[in-house]
């Protein structure tokens, strides 16, 4: 390689990880040393403000204190604002009196997914470098298919009868990787040999030189090396000329030898005789150097491609954990759903069913759907922790409240009857219908509670029953309105911050720079929550303009959120009914009919390794 290309390889791997700067606004806030410390233990560098230009204010991410700054409406996603007000759009919000119980875990996640941004910047430039170098190499991506494709230009090149690629291991041996020969048929060896004079190939590896020989036999007995005559001895072959190249990367080390055998005039037709085998001239020696150095850079870039599947596997592995350490409770939900999908698209494909005729999935397709399932949810990053934690219909901090408030009512109850001198019979009526109201709130708390018109009318009834004083109910009419959710836990403002989490994920998809075959990912995950009959969300797409894939993750989705059993807020549902709502998502045109039948009469979840509770 050429200096021009060995400083773009240095540049897109860099030796560091991504560098994180975190900056707190103003810089004389009384949190700093709150911030400096969670900014340390996040792993990102604690900043000041002070000599900043526009450039590097706008490459940190930021904590403003607004107890101590004003600020607009939108702070932008790389800020976490210290205030009470509500209305600010920004990565969190964290009011002042939760500085030290939220904050930490805020910049936490704003580091990480700081540093995953940074991440898929160091992708691209991967992936960049990748194509500039596989402009001038073979297509061939199959590690075996590619060692053949390398040996048999490199014996037709030079008219070899034989030849062998040795790859360097990482415990100091060479590696038998890929052999051929016209005139023997036999299978290659899969063994080793130690990096030593023991062997030619051996020499090669351990001096970075390459090796030219006439006649193997005729190596003098103080040689440097010495050759290996085990093969012909046991196979009744005649080694003669002989040609080592040690296979170098771009520093000049040497990942592997390529070793050519018995030049001979015609290549492809058998040695009749082994007397009329040919020495290999010095253009044979070049053109074997260059041969070798273009396989070195051929199989450098698979090394390098398989690099950057691993780095993006670890990247969406990354991700998955973000948004499960933002919401512990669907921890597993991502890989289960990602499962769920590539066993059903897959059972779409093997099917020969006419229902499926249009729909089959390549292994590219089939990664491509798998990618898009891990990723779904990875717009909850995006939604506020309160709601996306909320597991009862009121906050803790606000049912906290209503049992405070209950509390201090049983207090007055008891004041008022010593002050009046009555006797403990009324006393004990008013706890007990204290106790029995405060039961009832608690259970109107609970997200499976089927909430009825007359429920409402208890709930005021309860609200003007007890007072801590004439304008102070112990039960306000928001907690009221809180309490009558219909079903779940959110009212309808967080289930649209809910939702949202849709066009999180497809906003930040979008912006990656996927390779080809992976370029549907948003478009996938982003239709997740459609519906065929076009009353999904976020798009509101009908069945023609929804990816198949993503009908079948959908499918996937409801049924590892119906069958779950790490969920606060319900109950696993189980199997039986699980499959019934299936069904009924289907008929109501919500779901493909034949793909649901498919999962549930061949019970696809077994096969993907699920077990229910």
């Amino acid at each position: 390689m050429g200096n021009d290309t060995q400083d773009r390889v240095a540049r897109a791997h860099p030796g560091d990880g991504p560098r994180i700067e975190l900056a707190l606004v103003p810089p004389s806030s009384p949190y700093t040393s709150v911030v400096r410390e969670a900014a340390e233990k996040a792993g990102a560098f604690f900043v000041k403000m002070d000599a900043a230009t526009p450039v590097e204010l706008a490459e940190r991410v930021l904590v403003v204190d607004l107890t101590q700054a004003m600020a607009a409406q939108s702070l932008g996603h790389r800020v976490v604002a210290i205030t009470d007000r509500e209305d600010l759009d920004c990565f969190e919000l964290v009011r002042p009196d939760e500085v030290f119980t939220r904050l930490p875990r805020a910049i936490r996640n704003l580091v990480e997914l700081e540093r995953l941004r940074a991440r898929v910047a160091q992708e691209r430039q991967t992936v960049q470098y990748l194509n500039q170098i596989g402009l001038a190499l073979s297509a061939i991506t199959d590690r075996q298919e590619l060692l053949e494709a390398i040996l048999l230009h490199s014996r037709e090149a030079v008219k070899a009868d034989g030849g062998t690629i040795y790859l360097k291991g990482t415990d100091d041996r060479i590696y038998f990787s890929a052999a051929q020969n016209d005139t023997l048929e036999f299978e290659p060896s899969k063994t080793s040999m130690p990096i030593d004079e023991n062997s030619l190939a051996g020499f090669v590896a351990s001096s970075n030189k390459l090796l030219n020989i006439d006649d193997v036999y005729e190596v003098p007995a103080d040689a440097p090396y010495q050759p290996n005559r085990k093969f012909d001895e046991a196979s009744g072959y005649r080694t003669r000329s002989m040609l080592l190249v040690p296979m170098r990367d771009r520093d000049n080390g040497v990942i592997g030898v390529l070793a050519l055998v018995n030049r001979k005039p015609h290549f492809g037709v058998p040695i009749a005789d082994f007397s009329r085998c040919l020495p290999f001239g010095e253009a044979h020696v070049a053109l074997a150097g260059s041969i070798a150095s273009q396989a070195a850079v051929a199989l450098e870039n698979y090394r390098l491609y398989e690099d950057i599947r691993q780095l993006f596997d670890d990247f969406v592995t990354a991700s998955v954990q973000v948004i499960e350490a933002r919401d512990p409770t669907t921890a597993g939900h991502s890989d289960r759903v990602a499962r769920l999908t590539v066993v059903l698209a897959e059972a779409v494909s093997d099917a020969g069913d006419p229902a499926f005729a249009e729909h089959t999935f390549s292994q590219q397709q089939l990664e491509e759907l798998r990618y898009a399932s891990l990723l779904h949810d990875f717009g909850k990053v995006g939604v506020q922790e309160k709601v996306l934690l909320k597991a009862n219909k009121l906050y803790p901090w606000e049912m906290e409240r209503v049992e405070w408030r209950f509390r201090v009512a049983s207090v007055q109850a008891t004041l008022e009857c010593k002050s009046r001198e009555l006797s403990d019979a009324p006393l004990a009526d008013r706890a007990l219908a204290l106790d029995e109201d405060l039961r009832c709130i608690q259970a109107m708390n609970k997200p499976h509670f089927r909430y009825a018109e007359e429920d409402l009318a208890l709930l005021k009834a309860i609200a003007a029953r007890w007072c801590l004083a004439p304008d102070e109910p112990a039960l306000s009419s928001y907690e009221v309105s809180r309490l009558c959710i219909p079903y779940g836990s959110l009212d309808a403002d967080e289930r649209r911050e809910i939702e949202r989490h849709v066009e999180h994920t497809y906003q930040f998809l979008k912006v990656i720079p996927w390779t080809k075959g992976l370029g549907s990912i948003p478009d996938i995950a982003h239709a997740h929550h459609e519906k065929l009959d076009g009353t999904g969300y976020p798009l509101g797409l009908t069945r023609a303009q929804i990816p198949y894939g993503a009908r079948l993750m959908a499918i996937s989705d409801i049924f590892d959120a119906l069958t779950a059993s790490d969920r606060p807020y319900k109950p696993a549902i189980p199997e039986a009914r699980a499959v019934s709502i299936l069904r009924e998502e289907a008929e109501r045109k919500h779901l493909e009919v034949e793909a649901v039948e498919l999962f549930v009469g061949t019970r696809l979840w077994e096969r993907a390794g699920i077990k229910l509770s």
